[in-house]
């Protein structure tokens, strides 16, 4: 099955950390439906999504122009953040349960989740794909947008162990990756 295939039959998409972005993600596929059966409104929806991709990555130089690193960053992190709020009860039906949440993740997005308890910190392995945002433009969006997943990976995390983490970005696709893999941190 491919990713959006999957994004579309999960039903709201809830099935992995950044998966669970997937119902935005689950772009139509140019490729698999040919050009004269596809209808005049989905063309006219497929434009204003390209507009709204031009337009956040217009925004995010803005950003860029007008305000320091740190502020661009917290910003960028306040948006995953609210955005993981919508998946609240899906986090909030593994509260307390790690092994669980790894296990669902795994099926969609995750290809591997390392915990060290001594070290308090877990790596979890994105699967390669293309980026889940349906706001990126490949090309135009710049790598600094990750720090949106950063807060969004941060919230997801931190509602299922029912205490604050940091996350790390180590791997990511507007960074020249072929994946998003990240380093979080669980506090004692």
């Amino acid at each position: 099955m491919k990713r959006n295939d999957f994004f579309k039959t999960c039903g709201a998409g809830i099935c992995g950390v950044l998966g669970l972005l997937a119902p935005l993600a689950a772009r139509a596929d140019d490729t698999a439906v040919p050009a004269a059966a596809v209808p005049e409104d989905h063309e006219m929806l497929k434009q204003q999504l390209e507009g709204a991709r031009e337009r956040f990555a217009k925004l995010l130089s803005v950003m860029a122009e007008n305000l320091d690193n740190a502020s661009r960053g917290k910003i960028l992190q306040g948006l995953g953040s609210q955005c993981a709020q919508d998946y609240g009860p899906f986090f909030n039906k593994y509260r307390g349960d790690l092994e669980g949440f790894l296990a669902k993740i795994k099926t969609a997005w995750v290809e591997q989740a390392d915990y060290n308890e001594k070290t308090g910190i877990l790596r979890v392995v994105g699967k390669p794909a293309p980026c889940a945002c349906p706001l990126v433009k490949a090309g135009r969006t710049p790598a600094e947008f990750c720090d949106c997943s950063r807060g969004w990976t941060q919230a997801a995390f931190s509602t299922v162990l029912g205490k604050p983490v940091t996350v790390e970005i180590e791997e990511s696709v507007l960074r020249g990756g072929s994946r998003c893999s990240f380093c979080i941190g669980i506090k004692a």
